[in-house]
């Protein structure tokens, strides 16, 4: 989580965040047998596997596309009838033959996006700026007083005020057999309190900048098991947007 937080665009993030050289070798792949889904909102596109190509277009989450393969740490799709990159940590793919059952499972998963809005930072490696060089949550940036809902059914196990986090909602889920704690922070407002139980989508508080942030967003992060926080590892986090 950032100490202190300048909201930037999607556009800078990409230059900074996403770098690569693309040297890698192409992962061939049928054209017929996958697509990719966009995970998250304003990813850029671009003529080539590194931030040094020219952006040609921008794209949202849920947007899908054919899948011509990976070169290093970029994935190589159709886009307006011509073969383009964009960034592998913000897709996923899947096979066109189980789109069906492949739809299913993501539901099975049980978490929701507890806000719409652009990713303004991702999950993993930080610079070290802010004091950690591992971010162990995603940053969605949204007006301040958009509504924060629960990712999954649970407990509240924390609600209140604690210094980077300021305003924050600490809850505990059962998922498929599985403890998660999920972790809401930098609220506005929190409308529930320690020990209520909650439903999934339920709103449990706002967006806001409280705490060490500078900039509107919500600050949230998935653990697997009770709450550990690292600003070195990942320890026990997942990235959110490999299940929402």
């Amino acid at each position: 989580m950032k100490r202190i937080l300048t909201t930037v665009t999607m556009s800078a993030l990409v230059v900074s965040g996403f770098a690569s050289t693309g040297t890698g070798k192409v992962e061939a792949a049928s054209s017929s047998s996958y697509k990719v889904k966009v995970m998250a909102d304003g990813l850029r596109v671009r003529t080539g596997p590194s931030t040094k190509y020219k952006i040609v277009g921008g794209v949202n989450a849920g947007k899908t596309f054919k899948y011509y393969g990976k070169k290093g740490k970029w994935t190589k799709i159709s886009y307006g009838g011509k073969k383009r990159y964009v960034y592998s940590s913000y897709v996923k793919r899947y096979s066109i033959g189980k789109k069906a059952t492949a739809k299913k499972a993501s539901h099975s998963t049980g978490f929701l996006r507890p806000t719409s809005g652009r990713i303004s930072q991702g999950y993993g490696k930080a610079s070290g700026r802010y004091g950690y060089t591992f971010h162990n949550g995603i940053d969605i940036a949204a007006a301040a007083g958009k509504t924060v809902r629960a990712t999954a059914s649970g407990r509240v196990i924390k609600s209140g005020y604690q210094g980077a986090y300021g305003n924050y909602v600490m809850m505990k889920h059962k998922v498929n057999g599985s403890t998660y704690t999920s972790v809401y922070a930098h609220l506005s407002k929190r409308s529930v309190y320690t020990g209520q139980s909650v439903a999934k989508g339920s709103k449990i508080g706002n967006v806001g900048s409280t705490g060490n942030s500078t900039g509107s967003h919500l600050h949230f992060e998935l653990h697997r098991g009770g709450y550990i926080y690292s600003g070195t590892s990942a320890v026990n986090t997942i990235n959110p947007l490999s299940v929402l």
